[in-house]
């Protein structure tokens, strides 16, 4: 999906580019259910909601501004298989739920408990996909999945520019790196 088709009020997405991979990665093929954890405006909630309507997306966000973002392009698209949820994780669900593909594109300072909280999240042998521009949160993430027993840990990164006119001529002008990793439990 093109980055225009969000309404985004000029918050930041995880652009187009980056959702094609992270998405990739989740392997949704045979999957029933997936989570979003830190959903922002809702582009990755709503192209998997979209692209695989028998699947049961959650959604999680703490930030308000982000939560209406996420709910209005979940409206804007008409969807019907997306539960938001307005709050931090970890969390409870009632009844204890179990997630086939687990994204996470945002944990403010709670990466550690939030990656812990996901590996118990997850059924066994499904994806797992987090989002980093940051090194320092990359790094960390990548130390604790080893510690908390995710297996087939991938990392890349992602640099993308587009072609944009610069006086009379054109240049790539570059987007911030990502870096994209993806595991399985």
């Amino acid at each position: 999906m093109k980055n225009s088709e969000f309404i985004t009020d000029g918050v930041p997405i995880t652009k187009e580019e980056v959702r094609v991979i992270s998405i990739s990665k989740l392997n949704l093929n045979s999957a029933s259910t997936f989570l979003d954890i830190g959903s922002g405006t809702g582009t990755i909630t709503v192209e998997v909601a979209l692209n695989n309507p028998n699947v049961e997306v959650f959604s999680i966000e703490k930030n308000k501004v982000a939560y209406e973002l996420t709910r209005k392009n979940i409206e804007k698209f008409g969807l019907k298989n997306v539960t938001q949820i307005f709050g931090v994780a970890p969390m409870k669900f009632e009844p204890d739920k179990k997630f086939d593909a687990i994204f996470v594109g945002g944990t403010g300072d709670e990466l550690m408990d939030v990656l812990e909280w996901s590996y118990n999240k997850m059924k066994n042998g499904s994806r797992f996909v987090a989002n980093f521009i940051l090194i320092d949160n990359f790094f960390k993430c990548n130390l604790a999945m080893e510690k908390i027993g995710f297996k087939n840990i991938e990392v890349i990164q992602v640099g993308v520019s587009k072609l944009e006119a610069l006086g009379s001529g054109k240049y790539f002008k570059p987007l911030n790196p990502v870096f994209v990793v993806s595991a399985e439990k």
